[in-house]
């Protein structure tokens, strides 16, 4: 009965060890789980936080991109502001150039004028310009157009509107095809080369107007007769052709 227990005793004493040992391993490889777990968060934490700036931003405004629309769309204007700034800043004004010839063949004299304004109609400065007294009519009108854009052209304007009272020689200038006589007429084959120039903004329209509306562009062509000189006379204030 004694060696019995004796040894029911030992086996109880082994298990016991046994139980602890097992305890012992269990909460060994628990611990060794949570440092490794730890480890590798801590590894990803600073990874990422070592990532460079410019790699995280794309995935930053993709991601505000796809969750806030109202939000997208305000970051695509500031974008796009500078260069609509930048389109403003270089827009010119438009200028409205009249111009008129004056023809008198039986004296002779021929003589031409004109000026610019804004589209409100306030004046710029104005010109005249003595002609050749041979020249026809007609050519007298081809020859004001003709010096008035190179005239707009010399001070740098390059947004302008032409307008004449001379309707033939509007429609000569504006017509697309270039027949025979085009070809043949030196003033109409300079003028289209002017309006082609890539000087100009954009380029310029002629339309024809009444004879009541050029009157000041008359005024000027006509104060060219009492000149000796044939060169171009520039006026910056009005008050000198009236």
């Amino acid at each position: 009965m004694s060696g019995s227990g004796s040894r029911k005793n030992e086996k109880d004493s082994k298990e016991d060890k046994e139980g602890e040992g097992s305890g012992w391993a269990s909460t060994f490889l628990k611990v060794a789980g949570a440092v490794a777990a730890t480890a590798a968060v801590a590894g990803s934490l600073y990874s990422i936080l070592k990532q460079p700036e410019a790699d995280v931003t794309p995935y930053r405004v993709q991601q505000t991109r796809h969750h806030n629309h109202h939000h997208e769309e305000e970051e695509e204007e500031a974008d796009v502001a500078p260069y609509r700034v930048q389109q403003t800043q270089y827009e010119e004004e438009l200028v409205i150039l009249y111009v008129d010839g004056s023809h008198k063949p039986d004296i002779p004299l021929a003589a031409c004028g004109g000026f610019l304004c804004n589209t409100s109609g306030k004046w710029i400065c104005g010109f005249t310009q003595k002609l050749d007294p041979n020249l026809r009519l007609d050519q007298v009108e081809k020859q004001v157009i003709l010096t008035g854009l190179l005239w707009v052209q010399r001070m740098g304007k390059r947004n302008v509107l032409v307008k004449s009272d001379r309707e033939e020689a509007v429609k000569s200038v504006n017509n697309p095809v270039i027949s025979k006589s085009t070809k043949d007429d030196p003033l109409i084959c300079d003028i289209k080369k002017v309006l082609d120039s890539p000087h100009w903004k954009c380029k310029p329209e002629l339309i024809p107007i009444l004879r009541d509306e050029n009157k000041v562009a008359d005024k000027l062509a006509k104060k060219a007769h009492n000149f000796t000189s044939f060169n171009l006379q520039h006026f910056v204030n009005r008050s000198d052709i009236l």
